[in-house]
């Protein structure tokens, strides 16, 4: 009886995490001078054929490219790459890019496809990388399409309160990011928790998204401060909710490159 009943339990695991169908992200930042701002777009449009082909063998679920707003050279990063897995060990793993850099460039010599591989790396500086799971989305069928505007917020539980700030998250902003979806003011909302790095000293453990079908959709909803249109009640709740973490930067990203 119990052997049938860890089966079961088994099936059940499984099938909830299939329905569920997690999200893991890998985030790349990237730093590129004024002077290789062409460079840096010759080689992404290199590496977009080559996760095209990643992206037909089922080793990622999709891959995009944002450029960064402010993004000036003191002020962090230009651009940042994200790929989208459905398996965090192989969001960990380092993949078959030989493969499938052989199968997007299948007149380029072993030794022409290193050297243009190697090549791309001179074009810009990769500064962070981290790794996210998706915990919580907006119910919505929005696809992204090039020129998507997407408001990053790196966030950062205070200390002992994670819990707290991803219930926060999820029973007191998730319901209104819905209700701001359902009337068009905002496309898509996410949260999600940064797995790696982690630790004392890393000032991010949680990211949200907010996005917009472009700028003129981003202006128009937060041109009518419609964030902020709440009871008293409520008011209340935010204040209290908003101590359990401390907003440290926010980027605008646009999306200009996608494979899905």
């Amino acid at each position: 009886m119990k052997k049938i009943l860890l089966f079961v339990a088994m099936v059940l695991f499984c099938g909830i995490g299939m329905a569920q169908q997690e999200r893991f992200l890998v985030f790349e930042f990237m730093k590129v001078t004024n002077d290789q701002e062409t460079n840096y777009w010759e080689t992404e449009t290199f590496w977009e054929k080559i996760h095209a082909e990643r992206f037909k063998s089922g080793e990622i679920k999709g891959w995009d490219l944002w450029s960064l707003k402010p993004g000036g050279t003191e002020q962090g990063y230009q651009y940042v790459t994200v790929t989208i897995y459905d398996d965090p060990v192989k969001a960990l793993s380092d993949g078959d890019v030989w493969s499938a850099a052989k199968k997007a460039y299948p007149n380029m010599s072993d030794e022409e496809l290193r050297k243009a591989l190697h090549d791309g790396e001179k074009s810009r500086e990769l500064s962070k990388r981290m790794f996210l799971k998706v915990i919580k989305t907006t119910d919505d069928n929005f696809t992204m399409d090039i020129g998507t505007v997407m408001r990053m917020n790196f966030m950062e539980a205070t200390n002992g309160k994670t819990d707290e700030y991803e219930k926060a998250e999820i029973n007191l902003f998730l319901p209104m990011h819905q209700e701001r979806v359902e009337a068009g003011t905002m496309s898509h909302w996410a949260l999600a928790r940064v797995l790696m790095p982690s630790g004392s000293k890393v000032p991010t453990t949680h990211m949200t998204f907010d996005m917009f079908k472009d700028y003129l959709h981003y202006f128009d909803a937060y041109g009518r401060n419609e964030v902020f249109n709440v009871d008293a009640e409520t008011q209340m709740k935010i204040d209290e909710a908003v101590k359990t973490r401390d907003l440290n930067w926010t980027y605008l990203g646009t999306l200009k490159k996608t494979v899905k």
